[in-house]
Order: C-alpha cells, then structure tokens, then sequence
C-alpha cells in the first residue's frame, strides 16, 4: 500500500456520468497514489441531466464543511457539465469559507467555475481550477494518463508551489521583457464566467483588480468566443486586468459561415478593443489549461507573480 498522501472527497455538483467505469478508474488510479478517497458513490447519482437533484448537490457541497479536520481534504469534482449555476443560492458560503481555511481545497474546472467564482465573490477565499476525476485520471491505461497533469496538481494543491514557465510566441505582446508583481490571478471557463456577470457570484472589480484572468472553453466558436470576451470588455472586466491569459480553446469546427475567421483573429479584435480603453491590458497566449490533456492547476484568488516576453511567460507563486 502507498503511503498516504492526503484524504479525497469526491463531489458530482454538475452533470451525470456517462460511463461510470472511467469515474471507477479513475479513483482507483488516485488511490494507487496514495489518496484516500471518499464519497466515490457520488459517480453514481443522476437526476434528469444532473448528478442528483438540486438539494442532493447542494447538500454535498454544504457537508464540506463538516469534514475537514487537521488533515485538510480536497474535494475534486468527479466531471463537469451543468448544474453549479442550479444550487448557487443554496449553498451555504459563510461556512464553505470558514472549511477552506481550515484546510478544505476544491479542486475542478469546467462548470466548476461557477463554484471557484462563487467561493471568491461570497468570501475571498481561494480555490484550485484544475483536474476532475473523471475526464483527467480516468483512461484505460495508466500510460494514458498525463504526468504533467498531475505533477502541477500536487505541486498546487500539496505543495501549495506554483511555477509555470510556458515558451510560446506571443502574438499579442512584442515589446520588451516585463515584470508582473502580486497579482490576484483568477478565471476558468469562459461561458460560466460571463453567466455569472451581474450576480453575487461574480468578483467584485475591487477584488479583481489589475489582476491575471485566465480563460478556457471547449465547444464554442470562435465568433462566440470574441462575443464573450467583448462582454467583458464592455463591462469594464477586462480593462481593468493586468493581464489576460488564454488556455485551451477546442472541440469546434469551422463552417462556411466562419469564413476562416480564426481564434487568432477573434482575440486580435479585443486586443484592438484593449488597446483603444489605454489601459494596458496585455493578452497572453499559450496556457496549458482547459479541456486538454496536459493541464496546469491554478490557485483561484491568489496573488502571484509574471514574467512575460514576446517569446513566453513564467507565472509563479507560493502560499
């Protein structure tokens, strides 16, 4: 038996499996590392569209609170889908917080940004936007599984170690070397991120301010892609950010409508739109996060530190 390298919660607040045997190898192959988990039967629960009903997920994430102790427990989100927007009224924040201070880390991306969002909106207390049982831990073959994944989970969410050094031509900064300092970095997914525009669930602009935003999606065009950004733009969010990094935009297909018109070309427009507001607002390509294999794991409502040139960037950090 491995050693034990810390205890696992699993919670299902958003959409049903689909194939419960990738949930089931998924958290053998976390327990072969040493993680004792819990609440493995959550992979089994659906309701409608959803991995239970409203109160059953609710209810799962409200319990959170009751079940850290001097250990700390992470809670990882078994997969994605819909149904974080569904219980956000229910959930019970003022406790939610007071867990994760305790030592209680929730870990998952996708729909889980309503969750991550939410958390820092109610209570300015941190989470992790990284891997989820099911999609990143799950395939058939151990050899399947990306190291890189999860080595920066256990760097993040263990080691509390944050250091990405990513090479990448920039297409949207030419100048010279520059340095980032004590930034809020904050994000996820890009639809659920501007479904919360508007709501208590959304971070305050004096909490987000001149931080790092990074964004993902999977599914979505590129013309709805730029759509979503300029929302943004038009609602003061991305003016008043530092810095704008992109992760993984996949799983569409141009059609004759597009016209070749390319993420390239939609993100150069709201560089255009940045560049007219005179604030600055740098948008940096080339982040390994989203619904891809190899994913960073990043500290949700944590300063932290970028260097940046026209050929890469490092954002680190520690806590």
């Amino acid at each position: 038996m491995p050693q034990v390298l810390a205890h696992l919660h699993c919670i299902a607040p958003s959409g049903p499996l689909l194939n419960i045997e990738r949930a089931t190898r998924g958290l053998q192959w976390l327990e072969n590392q040493g993680f004792v988990v819990h609440n493995a039967t959550a992979a089994n629960r659906q309701f409608e569209r959803f991995a239970g009903t409203d109160r059953e997920r609710a209810k799962e994430i409200n319990a959170l609170a009751e079940m850290v102790n001097d250990d700390g427990l992470i809670a990882m989100g078994i997969r994605g889908g819909y149904g974080m927007t569904r219980i956000l009224p229910k959930i019970d924040w003022s406790k939610l917080g007071q867990a994760v201070s305790k030592g209680l880390s929730i870990v998952g991306h996708s729909d889980l940004t309503a969750l991550h969002l939410g958390l820092l909106a109610q209570t300015g207390m941190p989470s992790y936007a990284g891997p989820m049982v099911s999609a990143d831990f799950g395939n058939e073959s151990s050899a399947e599984i990306s190291q890189f994944t999860y080595q920066h989970f256990i760097q993040a969410v263990i080691n509390k170690k944050l250091d990405i050094q990513v090479e990448h031509t920039q297409e949207f900064y030419t100048g010279p070397p520059i340095e980032f300092r004590k930034k809020i970095l904050w994000g996820g997914n890009l639809s659920m991120l501007v479904s919360l525009l508007g709501t208590p669930y959304f971070p305050s602009m004096d909490t987000i301010h001149q931080g790092i935003l990074f964004i993902e999606d999977v599914n979505e065009h590129p013309y709805r892609v730029e759509r979503m950004l300029l929302q943004l733009v038009q609602a003061n969010v991305l003016s008043s950010q530092t810095a704008i990094l992109v992760g993984d935009f996949s799983g569409y297909q141009l059609g004759p409508l597009d016209a070749d018109y390319s993420l390239l070309k939609a993100l150069g427009r709201v560089a255009q739109e940045l560049q007219k507001s005179g604030t600055g607002t740098t948008i940096i390509s080339g982040l390994p996060f989203g619904h891809c294999l190899d994913k960073v794991t990043l500290p949700v409502g944590i300063s932290c530190d970028l260097d940046l040139s026209s050929q890469g960037f490092n954002l680190w950090g520690s806590w």
